[in-house]
């Protein structure tokens, strides 16, 4: 007897058809009883509110109900079969694998992969085996093993795979001996075990909801119970047949344009950010009229999801996506990410990870580790660029106090999962113990929002850690703990936690469980090609021509699945509302998909020629005739609704022309400036309100991210080294050998000294770098000294209160530290020196002035600092250039005439004014190349950034 076919149409949800179906079929005047019956849904969200929806249909029609079983395609197999042993769980089946890869030739193993993984390499191994165990599923879902496709190939042209998909064969069986061997069942060999002994049963009938879309081995099994089945299809019967006799779809009667989308119902925006409010304007214009559990948003891309949950909030209303937070994304899972990453390479970047994460850092707080030892982080990183912390430090350890005891506790923390491999079960308590330690003590309430995520991951976390006691001894591998607590993660990484239900929030709902969704207003994101329809992309061992072959899944089928989708949901009654994007969140050109555009000819064009139309600047571009489409620069506001009783807080607004951050004003009092850095000046004349923000209120960027020295770092061990070297007794060697030979030396001992004995790569490169500089610095060293110049000062700068300049009548004191002063034995001449490590140095002149304005004070105010180190009379000012291109190395001194000068020290009394007088304000529209840690403040490269008008400027526009 075939399956019953029951078409339903598909005017109304298929929800509501199903319960009604289910009413005509089981109920009675005096019960609703489906206990016998096994009712089959796609998905989990369907199953849910189908039995609300009956529960809803009991308490209406005041007859008692008796639920039905309620079950998804995924675990239907389970009920119509006894297994005859106990199934493998997901780590043995995976261990299984790594074990019969192992056990492969290399030179078979050749053929599957480009480059074995080492023996001990058990992440390798086990990676290597889920992609062979997905593999075996998705074949043996289609009642089929690797053998099936080796047969298929020698039918087919052109197929060269023949020895790698043996290969996978023979693997494939010592995979499944294995297992035999130990006694357990790879499940999807069991249920074709199953169909081939003919042993499927169905104690009651079965109803199988809208499932258009089984996989060969479940249809085998609903066929030999076919008596007992009822397949609900919704669509009308006219259609029927472009379904086969389970009611699945016949994917080459769905290639043709999908039914009923109308031109009003589509909309195509930019980007993610915009798709998020086209889903607010849907939704205002409701005009209240449904409340929020009767508004679905469909989200076939993930990847929309933050950003429509974040406008909705920003708007009053509660959302819940369906699918629930992934797992790998909460606190414990990231800490223990973390802890594995240290554990297997316990680098600098590792151990700022870990330290970073808030939970470990929440717990150094409650282990008594004070002080600003996140600072001292980031400080030790900047000036050392270490590999790993710990053992030798760089530098006196007082100066890193609190992050050396900081480190001690984590390594503290972490000792017990340190140490030689040991078997799996063994870890279980020394991850559970450190789990308990970092959370045990924050209190943890099951009703907030983040207690009930960090708890619900525990418990995930534990559950998988409990799977590590079941796997029987002779799978069980002696790993180290990172693996451990690794193999824990991979068991849990595909889970997700489900948020709380909300009756008041607005679903977000994915692709596939949207056909039987029952609220009346469905509006859906993502609707591009790539997304709907998704493609299955290139396969590795599994390409589209050979999937076709085999009669398995490929792109036509999908095509097909999502073709009847959209037609479902357009011709159901409610409102539809379709958004597509130009952009992806990447910024990649994105195209509306191909579902939209496929009708009749007339209409294809009307389409196209709108969806591709070029947008206007503020303009939303769409085909509705309701949509926005407003001038350059307006910004559409709606007016506040209600959603049922949950009000849209404020108003719906598409966008903003400018930024809504404001860059904070100076404060009007600041700390009087006694001293000044001669390199101050060139910051003030800059940017006054950058000046303010790096001088005044000392804010710094400091970060752990650099991995090689960059302009400011090369620069500081070039200065040193040379610094060293002017002391040494080299310094006036006539000698260019015996001179590069002691700045070599002098390299050596700053290297080890800054960035300890093993230095990273990239450092010993720039070093390198800097040595080929420092060689053609010594021949014009020595060659200098022959000229009778000798170094007479080295990295010298008097007290403040020594060095000063007058400024109407109040001194200001001036800091600084010459590199370097250099005297001529024969015509007592002297001169002012500093280092430029720039890969180009401009000479003094061009550094220092733009079109005659003074940029920079530095050189000239060095006169001041050498006068107060007793140096009488005029000095020359110049750079030693110790430039990228060794050929420019060599000296640039400044031609500026004693008027110059004059004009400098001028210069710098109006700066010291103009501080004094507190003036910081507005920031420099073109910000300066030296001042990138206050970008975000003050805004630099932002679109639509909130214009700054001084106030001298608001002075003179006033009436």
């Amino acid at each position: 007897m075939p399956i019953e076919r029951v078409f339903l149409g598909w005017d109304r949800p298929g929800l509501s058809l199903t319960v009604d179906y289910l009413a005509g079929r089981f109920a009675t005047d005096e019960a609703f009883d489906l206990g016998e019956v096994l009712v089959v849904v796609p998905g989990g969200r369907a199953g849910r509110r189908l039995l609300e929806r009956l529960v809803e249909r009991s308490d209406a029609d005041r007859r008692p109900l008796c639920p039905p079983r309620i079950t998804t395609l995924r675990w239907l197999p389970e009920l119509l079969y006894v297994p005859k042993q106990p199934f493998a769980e997901a780590l043995a089946q995976q261990l299984a694998w790594v074990e019969a890869l192992r056990r492969t030739p290399a030179k078979r193993l050749a053929r599957l992969v480009a480059q074995v993984p080492e023996q001990q390499d058990l992440a390798g191994w086990l990676s290597l085996g889920e992609m062979l165990g997905r593999l075996h599923r998705e074949l043996a879902a289609e009642a089929m093993d690797f053998e099936a496709v080796v047969d298929c190939g020698r039918r087919m042209q052109g197929f060269h795979e023949e020895q790698r998909w043996a290969a996978l064969s023979g693997l494939q069986r010592d995979y499944l001996a294995t297992l035999d061997r130990l006694g357990l069942w790879d499940r999807q060999t069991a249920r074709l075990f199953a169909v081939r002994q003919g042993e499927c049963r169905a104690d009651g009938p079965i109803v199988l909801v809208g499932t258009v879309d089984l996989n060969r081995l479940q249809r085998m099994m609903l066929e030999q119970v076919a008596d007992r089945v009822s397949a609900l299809v919704f669509a009308p019967d006219t259609m029927a047949d472009r379904f086969d006799e389970l009611g699945c779809l016949r994917p080459e009667a769905w290639q043709q344009p999908p039914e009923g989308i109308r031109d009003e119902q589509i909309e195509v925006v930019q980007g993610p950010a915009d798709q998020a409010s086209a889903v607010v304007r849907a939704i205002a214009a409701l005009d209240g009229r449904y409340a929020a559990d009767e508004i679905t948003v469909g989200v076939p891309d993930g990847r929309i999801v933050p950003y429509v949950v974040q406008r909705l909030r920003q708007c009053g209303l509660a959302t819940r996506h369906g699918v629930g937070e992934p797992l790998a994304c909460t606190g414990p899972y990231r800490l223990l990410a973390a802890v594995v990453d240290y554990l297997g390479q316990p680098r600098f970047s590792s151990f700022a990870a870990l330290v970073r994460h808030p939970a470990v850092e929440q717990w150094l707080g409650r282990q008594d580790v004070r002080g600003d030892w996140l600072s001292q982080l980031d400080r030790y990183h900047t000036d050392h660029l270490p590999y790993r912390l710990g053992g030798h430090w760089l530098e006196r350890t007082e100066a890193y106090a609190e992050l050396r005891v900081a480190h001690e506790a984590v390594e503290a923390l972490l000792r017990p999962l340190s140490g030689d491999p040991r078997p799996l079960a063994e870890w279980g308590w020394a991850i559970v113990d450190l789990l308990v330690a970092v959370y045990g003590e924050s209190p943890l309430c099951p009703d907030e929002p983040a207690g009930r995520v960090i708890l619900a991951a525990c418990e995930r976390i534990h559950a998988a850690l409990d799977e590590h006691r079941t796997v029987h001894q002779e799978l069980t591998p002696s790993v180290v703990g990172a693996d451990a607590i690794r193999l824990a993660l991979r068991a849990a990484a595909a889970e997700t936690i489900a948020a709380p239900a909300e009756p008041e929030a607005i679903e977000l709902v994915g692709w596939l469980e949207l056909p039987l969704d029952d609220a009346p207003v469905l509006i859906v994101t993502g609707m591009n090609e790539g997304i709907v329809p998704a493609g299955l992309g290139a396969d590795l061992f599994l390409p589209n021509q050979m999937r076709r072959a085999l009669g398995i899944e490929d792109n036509d089928r999908r095509f097909a699945r999502d073709a009847y989708a959209l037609s479902a949901l357009a011709c159901c009654e409610g409102h539809l509302k379709l958004i597509a994007a130009r952009r992806s969140a990447d910024g990649d050109p994105l195209l509306p998909s191909r579902l939209l555009l496929m009708s009749d000819p007339q209409t294809t064009a009307r389409r196209v020629r709108r969806l591709f139309a070029r947008e206007e600047l503020g303009a939303t571009a769409g085909l509705s005739s309701s949509a926005y489409a407003g001038n350059e620069g307006d910004s559409p506001i709606f007016a506040a609704q209600k959603l049922g009783q949950s009000p849209v807080a404020g108003s719906l607004a598409a966008g903003r022309a400018e930024s809504g951050f404001k860059i904070p004003e100076p404060l009007e009092s600041v700390e009087p400036v006694e001293s000044m850095r001669v390199t101050e000046f060139r910051d003030y004349l800059a940017c006054p309100y950058r000046y303010y923000l790096r001088h005044r209120l000392k804010l710094a960027g400091l970060e752990d991210r650099a991995e090689e020295l960059d302009g400011r770092a090369f620069g500081s061990l070039a200065h040193e080294v040379l610094g060293e070297f002017g002391r040494g007794p080299a310094a006036n060697s006539t000698d260019a050998e015996e001179t590069a030979l002691a700045l070599d030396a002098a390299l050596a001992r700053v290297l080890k000294k800054v960035y300890g004995s093993k230095p990273r790569s990239s450092i010993r490169i720039q070093a390198e770098q800097l040595r080929a500089r420092l060689r053609r610095f010594a021949q014009w060293q020595a060659a200098r000294a022959e000229q009778g110049w000798r170094i007479e000062r080295v990295e010298q700068g008097p007290p403040a209160e020594q060095a000063t300049l007058d400024v109407d009548g109040r001194a200001i004191g001036l800091r600084g530290r010459i590199d370097r002063i250099d005297v001529n034995e024969v015509t007592g001449e002297r001169i002012v020196l500093d280092y430029k490590t720039s890969d180009r140095v401009e000479p003094p002149e061009r550094s220092h002035r733009k079109k005659s304005a003074w940029v920079d004070l530095q050189l000239p105010l060095y006169r001041h600092l050498a006068r107060a180190l007793g140096i009488e009379g005029p000095v020359a000012l110049g750079y030693i250039a110790l430039s990228k291109d060794v050929s420019r190395i060599g000296l640039l001194q400044a031609e500026w005439s004693e008027a110059e000068l004059e004009d400098a020290d001028e210069t710098a009394r109006q700066v010291v004014r103009d501080i004094r007088g507190g003036k910081f304000w507005p920031p420099a529209d073109t910000p300066p190349a030296f001042c990138e840690e206050f970008s975000a403040i003050c805004q630099d490269g932002r679109f639509g950034a909130a214009r700054v008008e001084d106030d001298d400027e608001l002075e003179e526009a006033a009436p």
